[in-house]
């Protein structure tokens, strides 16, 4: 499919989104039949749609201008479409698996077999999901189009965002601390510095000064991603990770205390350090002054 406009100001939404469509709902069919055949719960819960509902966000909301979108606007649809989409499908399993007591699959409890008023109000809580996740959704998307102020930290900005996202739920699903740390976001962000020094002259950027803003939007980036790893571990205290320790309180002044050193302050420590970086990999390849 093309992934050029439709018409003039109108985005490509069909090529823009029936491939992550097809993959969201490839992720419940597939974890729904391994879960049947006996495949463990460790193996199993690797195959999240919530996980995968966050990354494809990161990536809609990176490849949107290549299908015509231009305005925040343009990718509300978008968003509730897929939060939608994604729980739709997993309501369907959970009504087949409570339906025919399927104890094997994890979509229905036991409390749902035999018992439609409970089956039922299961799959209503899946439906009024749709809205926190459509919120979630809609707020990485709408992040990952921001960059494309800064087109050079659009890539390294998905691949922190994919890191954080994956970290936080192998915490949560509760995996071995070795398996979770090998996700490490910080080691990453240095790689991305060296990118960003390592492609900066393809963007015009040749000079350390007008590296600053993208070293620092990176930063800046990287920090929000365990932002939003941090309010989802305090909206969601189940999930034990170290973003958050929701056991301490999770009262206004707190979170605001780790929006201003967890975000702000150290997001711009980052920006500075990765501009460090960039600065020392961009005297290597730029190209001699004439």
């Amino acid at each position: 499919m093309s992934a050029e406009p439709t018409e003039a100001g109108r985005p490509n939404y069909r090529a823009w989104l029936v491939g992550p469509m097809v993959f969201m709902a490839l992720v419940v069919v597939v974890r729904f039949v391994v879960e049947l055949a006996g495949a463990p719960e460790t193996s199993s819960r690797l195959l999240s749609s919530t996980a995968a509902v966050l990354l494809v966000a990161i990536y809609l909301g990176a490849v949107g201008p290549l299908y015509g979108v231009r305005r925040s606007i343009q990718l509300v649809l978008p968003g509730v479409a897929l939060a939608a989409w994604q729980q739709i499908w997993v309501g369907l399993f959970t009504l087949i698996s409570g339906a025919f007591e399927l104890s094997r699959s994890h979509f229905a409890s036991p409390q749902d077999y035999g018992n439609w008023a409970h089956l039922g109000r299961h799959l209503l809580a899946h439906m009024l999901a749709i809205i926190p996740f459509s919120v979630v959704a809609l707020l990485v998307m709408a992040t990952m189009f921001l960059l494309w102020r800064w087109p050079v930290t659009v890539a390294p900005g998905a691949v922190l965002g994919a890191l954080v996202i994956v970290r936080f739920f192998t915490e949560a699903l509760g995996m071995a601390e070795t398996t979770s740390a090998a996700w490490s976001s910080s080691v990453a962000v240095l790689l991305c510095a060296v990118y960003l020094g390592g492609v900066a002259p393809g963007y015009g950027l040749t000079s350390y000064r007008r590296l600053l803003v993208p070293a620092l939007v990176m930063g800046l980036t990287w920090r929000f991603w365990v932002l939003l790893a941090a309010l989802m571990s305090a909206a969601a205290p189940f999930y034990k990770t170290h973003f958050f320790d929701p056991s301490q309180g999770t009262d206004a002044g707190r979170l605001s205390l780790y929006f201003v050193g967890e975000f702000l302050v150290a997001g711009l420590v980052a920006g500075l350090l990765v501009w460090g970086v960039a600065i020392w990999t961009l005297r290597a390849v730029r190209p001699p002054e004439k």
